[in-house]
């Protein structure tokens, strides 16, 4: 795959239509021709972002800066497939034929600065094919495993509310046995006070089932609206449609729409069915609280002719009636308990499997970029060194567990680094669902108290997006300097440069374009390190470079060249054919920094390395 054409309408490099070849590309010129701006429109148009956020920024900006309301497009080859892709300014996505793969593009600087960017090193490191994770499938893991841990959540919330109500049932326990010898005393009565409480007593064990089995149908029907209310709120939230432009063309998404209108009515239906059973169930509960309001008015009348019998006993009769009702409904509200509890387990059980598979996902996603690593190291060994530790990036982390703890008047500006260095997302969700104090205090060297209430709130917060929040791997590069390895972080400008040029050549089966490679690192480097890599490289793959410095087209043997020009206005291209052509090579001797000598060069380098 390589970018066959670049064509731009209006802006700097207003009607600029040049070709480009397999191979390597070179795209020379005067500073202020317009090179840099090529790339970035390149980029732009690709929709390309920059290696760090502060690369991407600056990236769009020229892009749009050197565009105006004008258009970029590229004409990709792949094989016997030709994508076309458009892109202005105002676009917010490009607009392709065909899917493509994007380029490897580093903006003018980024060779310098990528390496001292932990996210930059380690996007250096994933572009290499295989390293490439399913990152839908992950997203899909993370977003499961978030709704169940929303979910668990509201059932512990519930079950703790289930478990305080049926702790009560000993104290009621306790009042019905100071109220037993009243009750014996009310049946050792007359036969006629007799018969009213044997009523009384059937009458209370009727009204409690009632009371039961009304609380059951509550519950059910409080469940069924907010069913009902949230499938009502996703069905109206229909995905706006658009006039299709006037075109020959019929419009393609009119059979798409005519399955969202048959879905529309689908969900009509099942609405107005789940309206019909949300009524049914409150015509059930209101015919059972009409029963149970009579069994009430019968019950009351027959506390009143207790109480004509024998001062006291309407009110005894009252209190067992009201204590059994009771009991009854926290009874049931243990089998509740029982069913949420084996549910709640259910849940964690599935959780814990989405969780599984989250991290194998990322672990596979490691090994691939352990495997690059190795394969780097075996070929750039022993000058550079890369290694990659697994989760080795917290600041992320860190940063999400000190936002959940904002409000909990602990300084979580301690706290939170020392969490993420030491427990990964799924350890401290599970502990703080689990309020398991002495694993996050043993883990930690945090206090037991000071730990009690860290897990206290990040309860309140959200659990689910900080257990599977993603601890990215870190990546480190580093470059033999006498007899020790130093960070690319201890480097000066160009030692970067000769660390990450290596590796971002070695991308052999990426189109890889890098404006002005050359800054920053000498002619021994560009013979010996920079040009042979480009000759190592499939010639079918594509380089494309821009460059001030003579030795990269003629040493490289560029397949193509393209010179630009400019009059103050706008830029151009002067010449856009092979190395041999004359005007090429008048190019290269009369404006590029060692022309001549590079040619003269040429013949010696070639000799030297005939086999590659």
């Amino acid at each position: 795959m390589y970018i066959e054409r670049v064509q731009i309408e209006e802006g700097f490099l207003d009607g600029l239509d040049v070709a480009f070849s397999p191979g390597l590309n070179v795209v020379i010129g005067a500073r202020g021709t317009g090179k840099t701006s090529l790339i970035e429109l390149v980029k732009f148009c690709l929709d390309v972002k920059g290696h760090t956020p502060e690369t991407s920024r600056r990236s769009f900006d020229h892009a749009l800066s050197v565009l105006g309301n004008g258009q970029v497009t590229l004409t990709i080859s792949d094989g016997n497939r030709k994508v076309v892709v458009s892109r202005t300014a105002s676009d917010p996505k490009p607009r392709a034929s065909e899917p493509y793969v994007a380029p490897l593009v580093f903006s003018q600087t980024e060779i310098e600065s990528v390496g001292l960017q932990a996210s930059g090193r380690l996007g250096l490191l994933s572009g290499f094919s295989g390293v490439a994770t399913d990152s839908a499938a992950e997203s899909d893991a993370a977003a499961e495993a978030r709704s169940l841990t929303a979910q668990s959540a509201t059932l512990r919330r519930e079950i703790e509310e289930l478990q305080r109500r049926v702790a009560e049932i000993p104290a009621i326990d306790a009042e019905l046995v100071k109220l037993a010898p009243s009750e014996q005393q009310l049946s050792a009565l007359s036969a006629e006070a007799a018969k009213r409480k044997h009523e009384l007593d059937a009458l209370a064990a009727d009204m409690s089932t009632k009371s039961v089995g009304q609380a059951v149908l509550e519950r059910f029907k409080q469940g069924l609206v907010r069913w009902r209310s949230a499938i009502a709120a996703a069905a109206g939230d229909v995905p706006r449609t658009e006039q299709w432009p006037g075109s020959a063309d019929a419009d393609p998404l009119a059979a798409v729409q005519a399955r969202i209108a048959k879905a529309q009515v689908h969900l009509k239906i099942a609405l107005e069915e789940l309206g019909q059973a949300e009524a049914d169930v409150g015509t059930v509960s209101d015919l059972r609280n009409t029963a149970r309001l009579a069994s009430e008015d019968r019950a009351r009348q027959l506390r009143k002719e207790l109480e004509a019998l024998q001062a006291g006993a309407g009110n005894i009769a009252r209190q067992g009636q009201q204590l059994r009702e009771r009991k009854a409904q926290l009874e049931a509200l243990r089998t509740l308990l029982a069913q949420r509890t084996t549910d709640l387990a259910t849940l964690v059980g599935k959780r814990g499997t989405v969780l599984d598979r989250l991290e194998e996902l990322r672990d596979a996603r490691f090994k691939a970029r352990a495997l690059v690593a190795n394969n780097l190291n075996k070929v750039l060994a022993p000058r550079i060194r890369i290694a990659v530790s697994q989760a080795g990036q917290f600041d992320s982390f860190s940063s999400a567990i000190a936002d959940a703890l904002k409000g909990s008047g602990l300084r979580y500006g301690d706290l939170a680094p020392a969490l993420a260095k030491k427990i990964s997302p799924r350890e401290l969700l599970e502990a703080a669902e689990l309020d398991d104090v002495a694993f996050i205090a043993d883990a930690t060297g945090i206090t037991l108290d000071r730990t009690a209430r860290l897990l206290a709130h990040l309860r309140e917060a959200d659990l689910g997006a900080l257990g599977t929040a993603s601890v990215e791997d870190l990546v480190d590069f580093q470059l033999l300097d006498g007899a020790d390895y130093k960070d690319i972080s201890e480097l000066s400008t160009g030692q970067r440069c000769t660390v990450v040029l290596p590796i971002v050549l070695r991308h052999t089966d990426r189109m890889l374009i890098v404006d002005q490679p050359e800054d920053h690192i000498d002619n021994a480097f560009i013979a010996d390190t920079l040009i042979l890599s480009v000759l190592a490289r499939d010639p079918a793959g594509q380089i494309i470079f821009t460059s001030h410095n003579a030795n990269i087209p003629v040493l490289g043997g560029a397949n193509h060249v393209v010179q630009l020009g400019s009059d103050g206005k706008r830029g151009f291209p002067l010449a856009s054919a092979s190395l041999e052509t004359p005007a090429v090579v008048q190019a290269i001797t009369s404006v590029m920094e060692g022309g001549l000598q590079a040619f003269e060069k040429r013949r010696s380098f070639y000799g030297r390395h005939k086999s590659t």
